[in-house]
């Protein structure tokens, strides 16, 4: 998995934009593609979780403030927390990565009322795993997996974990050769998987002397309830509002039909509004862990106001007709013409959880 696991996601992800959307009716919604995107999706998740430490799960020990010592092997209830939170975060990511071929199937069995429904289900699903992961959590509220994955990428894991590991050995270690203490802090190229050596820099007497680096930080779950920012009513609002918008927005949109300009509206301002509430009350302790995964989560948020200009109506007003003729451009150019991103995107983009970005 560490060797070949980028390389084959890369090839999963070059035949989302590779397979024909077929214009017949078994696949005018590009149902295959779908199912080779989410099949890629999958696989990126169990590869985060192969990577992933037990220590590196954000779940603390409730005894001693959180703290556990190193030396100690972590009590049952911490073990049992983490493979709770493990579980359930893998759950809700694996319903993500399907969501959209369920969808399809209802829409293409029963039509647009029923597969709005079958979307409520599955908000509701999604609803009652966030809820359990954030009790789970030590911060003041929930942070997703996508955001503590792109504040912490997987594949950095074992290149600071043997950074630390390496300068753990280099401490406890005086009797170690400066070839090996160089081969210790060398760095590992995320995609080649090359080894390079550290910079070393001349000292004004001729000899090689290595530049002091500090250790990266320890990625442990341990410190996070005591640096995270402080829960407030102002944060409780910001989550209820968040929270409550995929059932909101769906009510509205099987009540008024998918052009409502009010569905997309509040849909809107209700994300707007939760993130710059949330954004208000980010105390967390500076450069800390916590700060960097909850500034990552408030980020996330922020950015899924974006979502809205690809949702119907504004989609419809805005950026249709410039979609549909960028697609016709690049149908007319060799070798260009293979890759089905805009028309993928076309047949794609009526469906909710396309744009939902819950």
């Amino acid at each position: 998995m560490d060797k070949w696991g980028e390389q084959l996601e890369q090839m999963l992800q070059m035949c989302v934009v590779l397979v024909p959307v077929q214009e017949d009716d078994d696949d005018k919604a590009g149902f295959w593609s779908q199912a080779v995107y989410s099949l890629s999706d999958l696989f990126n998740l169990y590869r985060t979780v192969v990577l992933r430490s037990p220590e590196e799960i954000p779940v603390c020990d409730k005894q001693n403030g959180g703290v556990v010592s190193v030396s100690q092997p972590p009590s049952k209830e911490l073990r049992h927390a983490r493979l709770t939170y493990m579980l359930a975060a893998f759950a809700l990511r694996a319903i993500r990565s399907i969501q959209v071929l369920i969808e399809m199937d209802a829409f293409r069995r029963r039509g647009s009322k029923e597969a709005l429904k079958v979307c409520t289900r599955i908000e509701i699903v999604k609803l009652v795993l966030k809820v359990f992961l954030r009790m789970r959590m030590p911060f003041s509220f929930y942070v997703d997996e996508v955001a503590i994955e792109d504040a912490e990428p997987p594949k950095l894991l074992e290149q600071r974990n043997a950074a630390l590991l390496g300068k753990r050995d280099q401490q406890t270690s005086s009797e170690a050769t400066p070839s090996e203490a160089t081969a210790q802090t060398a760095y590992v190229g995320r995609r080649t998987g090359r080894s390079l050596k550290a910079l070393e820099a001349q000292s004004s007497n001729g000899d090689v002397e290595q530049q002091p680096t500090a250790a990266p930080p320890a990625r442990v779950a341990a410190g996070l309830r005591e640096d995270r920012s402080p829960i407030t009513s102002q944060i409780v609002l910001a989550e209820v509002l968040y929270h409550s918008r995929p059932l909101l927005h769906l009510a509205m949109l099987r009540r008024r039909g998918r052009k409502s300009w009010a569905a997309w509206l509040v849909a809107v301002l209700l994300d707007r509004i939760s993130a710059g509430l949330l954004a208000q009350e980010l105390r967390p302790n500076s450069g800390t862990r916590a700060a960097a995964l909850e500034t990552a989560e408030v980020r996330r948020r922020q950015n899924q106001v974006w979502w809205a200009l690809l949702r119907s109506p504004m989609f419809d007003k805005l950026l249709r007709r410039p979609s549909e003729t960028l697609d016709w451009i690049l149908k007319k150019i060799p070798v260009i013409n293979m890759f089905n991103i805009v028309e993928l995107a076309l047949v794609l983009q009526p469906f909710y959880f396309s744009t939902s970005g819950s």
